[in-house]
């Protein structure tokens, strides 16, 4: 089958994907600059032996005092923005330092001052900064999460959008969770799944206009234990139960009809949490 005159391979789109999608002066935070592309990453340092290849091919056919031409100074400069664009500057400091070395702000690579760049010493500023890339990798930590976990990592949208925008104070928790989950750390995810559950208990029980009190004052409900707001739940539904029967009553107990019985499992799960970290681990 023909491929369209726009066909695209998936090395060709990974090396034209921008990492940083940011604006000009735009403060970025730690954990931005921290995330590492292994994708476009390992493009780059196919492009990168390949350029390496054709130096050595070149020296041996014009002489290591030569200098690059400009199609060889032009691979050199896309390999110098590659790194730039795929290499964090907080583990990568040293190899964006050598970047210097390549001259890539000149048409020819040659420096203002100095001896010339010639296709031996390229060769060699080359080699060195092939080592400083491999020495970073070698101490820096890298994690990898599966295909089947990592739908779960950084997705605020695990319980779908509608619970997004009914309670948008459990979004960051929810996110936490996945990556809790997504990175293997069980317990911490239950942690974060307890707290996305008290911003719905405390969102069912501002829709059902529960009254809550302590010592006798009006309690707000984001002030009042789970214990409180449970058992206002649960007497709320049981008056809406206790009403003459009609449309009105049918509709609210089809809305609420489950709700005591999960307010119910709720108080049981901080006992389980070991259980369910023990569980999601199997």
């Amino acid at each position: 089958m023909k491929k369209p005159a726009n066909h695209k391979t998936l090395a060709q789109e990974s090396l034209q994907a921008s990492v940083w999608k940011v604006r000009p002066f735009q403060i970025v935070s730690l954990l931005e600059m921290l995330k590492h592309y292994a994708g476009p990453f390992y493009w780059m340092t196919r492009f990168f032996y390949s350029l390496q290849k054709r130096v050595e091919k070149a020296i041996a056919k014009r002489g290591g005092d030569s200098l690059p031409t400009k199609g060889e100074a032009d691979l050199v400069k896309r390999l110098a923005k590659r790194i730039e664009l795929y290499c964090s500057p907080v583990e990568f400091e040293n190899v964006l330092e050598r970047l210097y070395f390549l001259n890539s702000g000149d048409q020819l690579l040659q420096p203002l001052r100095g001896e010339p760049l010639t296709l031996a010493r390229l060769k060699f500023q080359l080699e060195e900064l092939s080592q400083e890339i491999a020495k970073t990798l070698y101490k820096n930590k890298f994690m990898l999460i599966p295909s089947h976990d990592a739908a779960y990592y950084d997705n605020p949208d695990l319980f779908g959008p509608e619970v997004a925008q009914q309670v948008p104070k459990a979004n960051s928790d929810i996110k936490e969770a996945g990556n809790c989950y997504a990175t293997g750390s069980y317990t911490a995810s239950v942690f974060h799944f307890m707290r996305v559950a008290e911003f719905g208990l405390r969102k069912l029980a501002q829709k059902l206009h529960v009254k809550l009190t302590d010592k006798g004052n009006p309690l707000h409900v984001e002030y009042a234990t789970w214990d409180k707001v449970i058992t206002a739940c649960k007497n709320e539904i049981t008056a809406i139960r206790l009403k003459s029967a009609g449309p009105r009553k049918e509709a609210k107990l089809s809305l609420y009809s489950d709700a005591a019985d999960h307010c119910l499992f709720i108080t049981s799960v901080p006992t389980l949490i070991d259980s369910l970290s023990v569980y999601c681990w199997i």
